[in-house]
């Protein structure tokens, strides 16, 4: 019951996630420069649960200013998650809430804003990317792609050193990725290899 994972180093910052003895939800943690410094508690599920007959963090995602944390919740048992943004540096959470979304999330360069995948509300599939800036109005977050084809899954990410965006589709049988520079105001999506039934590929920026 007080489980740990290893710990990863991401810029300055080492994170891990932890249990304490009693308790049902993760604490989710950092120390910032060595495993030796204070513990920085981004969440405490346990407290966000508090209320709920059910609660479930799904990802998060840390901003590259290592100031602002995104992260999506399910209070229903239904992986159908809520986008919320934390200011780690107040501790407070922001009003930006976005419901029925998919747990990926992916910042842009300057952390002004973040990449989600939005669920349909029938079939419960992923489908629609958007992209919200925060502080404004989530019901006006403009369209960045939409799915096409219900036979591929749908997710976004960030290449391991930051530098590229990733909207990933996939199907059991191909898979299909789009990827844009993370400091492009823009964000203009580029198509890296056209799907191809029979043919599955990853990608990731080289050095």
């Amino acid at each position: 019951q007080d489980d740990a994972t290893v710990p990863y180093r991401k810029r300055n910052y080492w994170y891990y996630t932890r249990y304490e003895a009693g308790s049902e939800h993760p604490i989710y943690a950092r120390k910032a420069g060595t495993l030796e410094a204070a513990e920085q508690v981004m969440l405490d599920a346990s407290e966000l649960a508090r209320g709920h007959g059910y609660y479930a963090v799904g990802e998060y995602a840390i901003a590259p200013n290592d100031r602002l944390l995104a992260y999506v919740d399910d209070t229903v048992g239904r992986r159908q998650y809520t986008l919320r943004l934390k200011d780690l540096g107040t501790g407070k959470t922001l009003p930006d809430a976005i419901p029925n979304v998919e747990p990926y999330l992916a910042w842009n360069a300057d952390s002004t804003s973040v990449l989600y995948v939005e669920k349909n509300p029938v079939t419960l599939l992923g489908y629609r990317v958007r992209r919200h800036v925060l502080g404004t109005d989530p019901a006006r977050d403009p369209l960045v792609y939409e799915q096409d084809d219900l036979s591929f899954y749908n997710s976004v990410t960030t290449t391991k050193d930051g530098r590229f965006l990733l909207i990933v589709a996939e199907s059991t049988e191909a898979s299909e990725v789009r990827y844009a520079d993370a400091a492009d105001p823009s964000l203009k999506f580029r198509v890296f290899l056209p799907r191809e039934r029979g043919h599955d590929y990853q990608v990731e920026h080289l050095d």
